[in-house]
């Protein structure tokens, strides 16, 4: 295996886990052009970003960033479903854990887009609306 992909791969998905977009929708696609199982990439991107979200936890919390009163709403539902996800995981075909996740990042891409137009659009709209005085 070529350690310096791993040492890009790593670069890589720190920068965008930092940014707190998710640092994994990067590492796992990557990692698959490794030729490894689906199963051996998720585990090596769950346990890389254990020390990549504790750092940027650090960063952004520093800056204020992080609402507590609403984590406790995301951490236990989260956890609870981690475990059936994990569960559910070991009953699960490499192929098919593969289509699952080009599906969600599919779907995560198409919103985003969405999204993204709808804000230019909106944007566009307000720049040529006269200012009433």
């Amino acid at each position: 295996m070529n350690n310096w992909l791993l040492v890009l791969f790593g670069f890589l998905s720190g920068i965008i886990g930092g940014m707190g977009m998710g640092g994994g929708t990067l590492l796992v696609p990557l990692l698959s052009f490794l030729d490894m199982s689906q199963k051996t990439v998720q585990a090596i991107n769950l346990i890389s970003f254990l020390p990549m979200c504790i750092v940027a936890l650090c960063f952004h919390s520093k800056n204020h960033l992080v609402q507590k009163q609403h984590v406790g709403w995301i951490i236990v539902p989260a956890v609870l479903s981690a475990i059936a996800g994990a569960l559910l995981t070991q009953h699960t075909e490499n192929k098919v854990l593969k289509i699952c996740f080009g599906v969600f990042l599919v779907a995560v891409g198409i919103w985003q887009l969405v999204l993204s137009i709808k804000a230019m659009v909106q944007s566009k709209n307000k720049g040529s609306c006269p200012t009433k005085q």
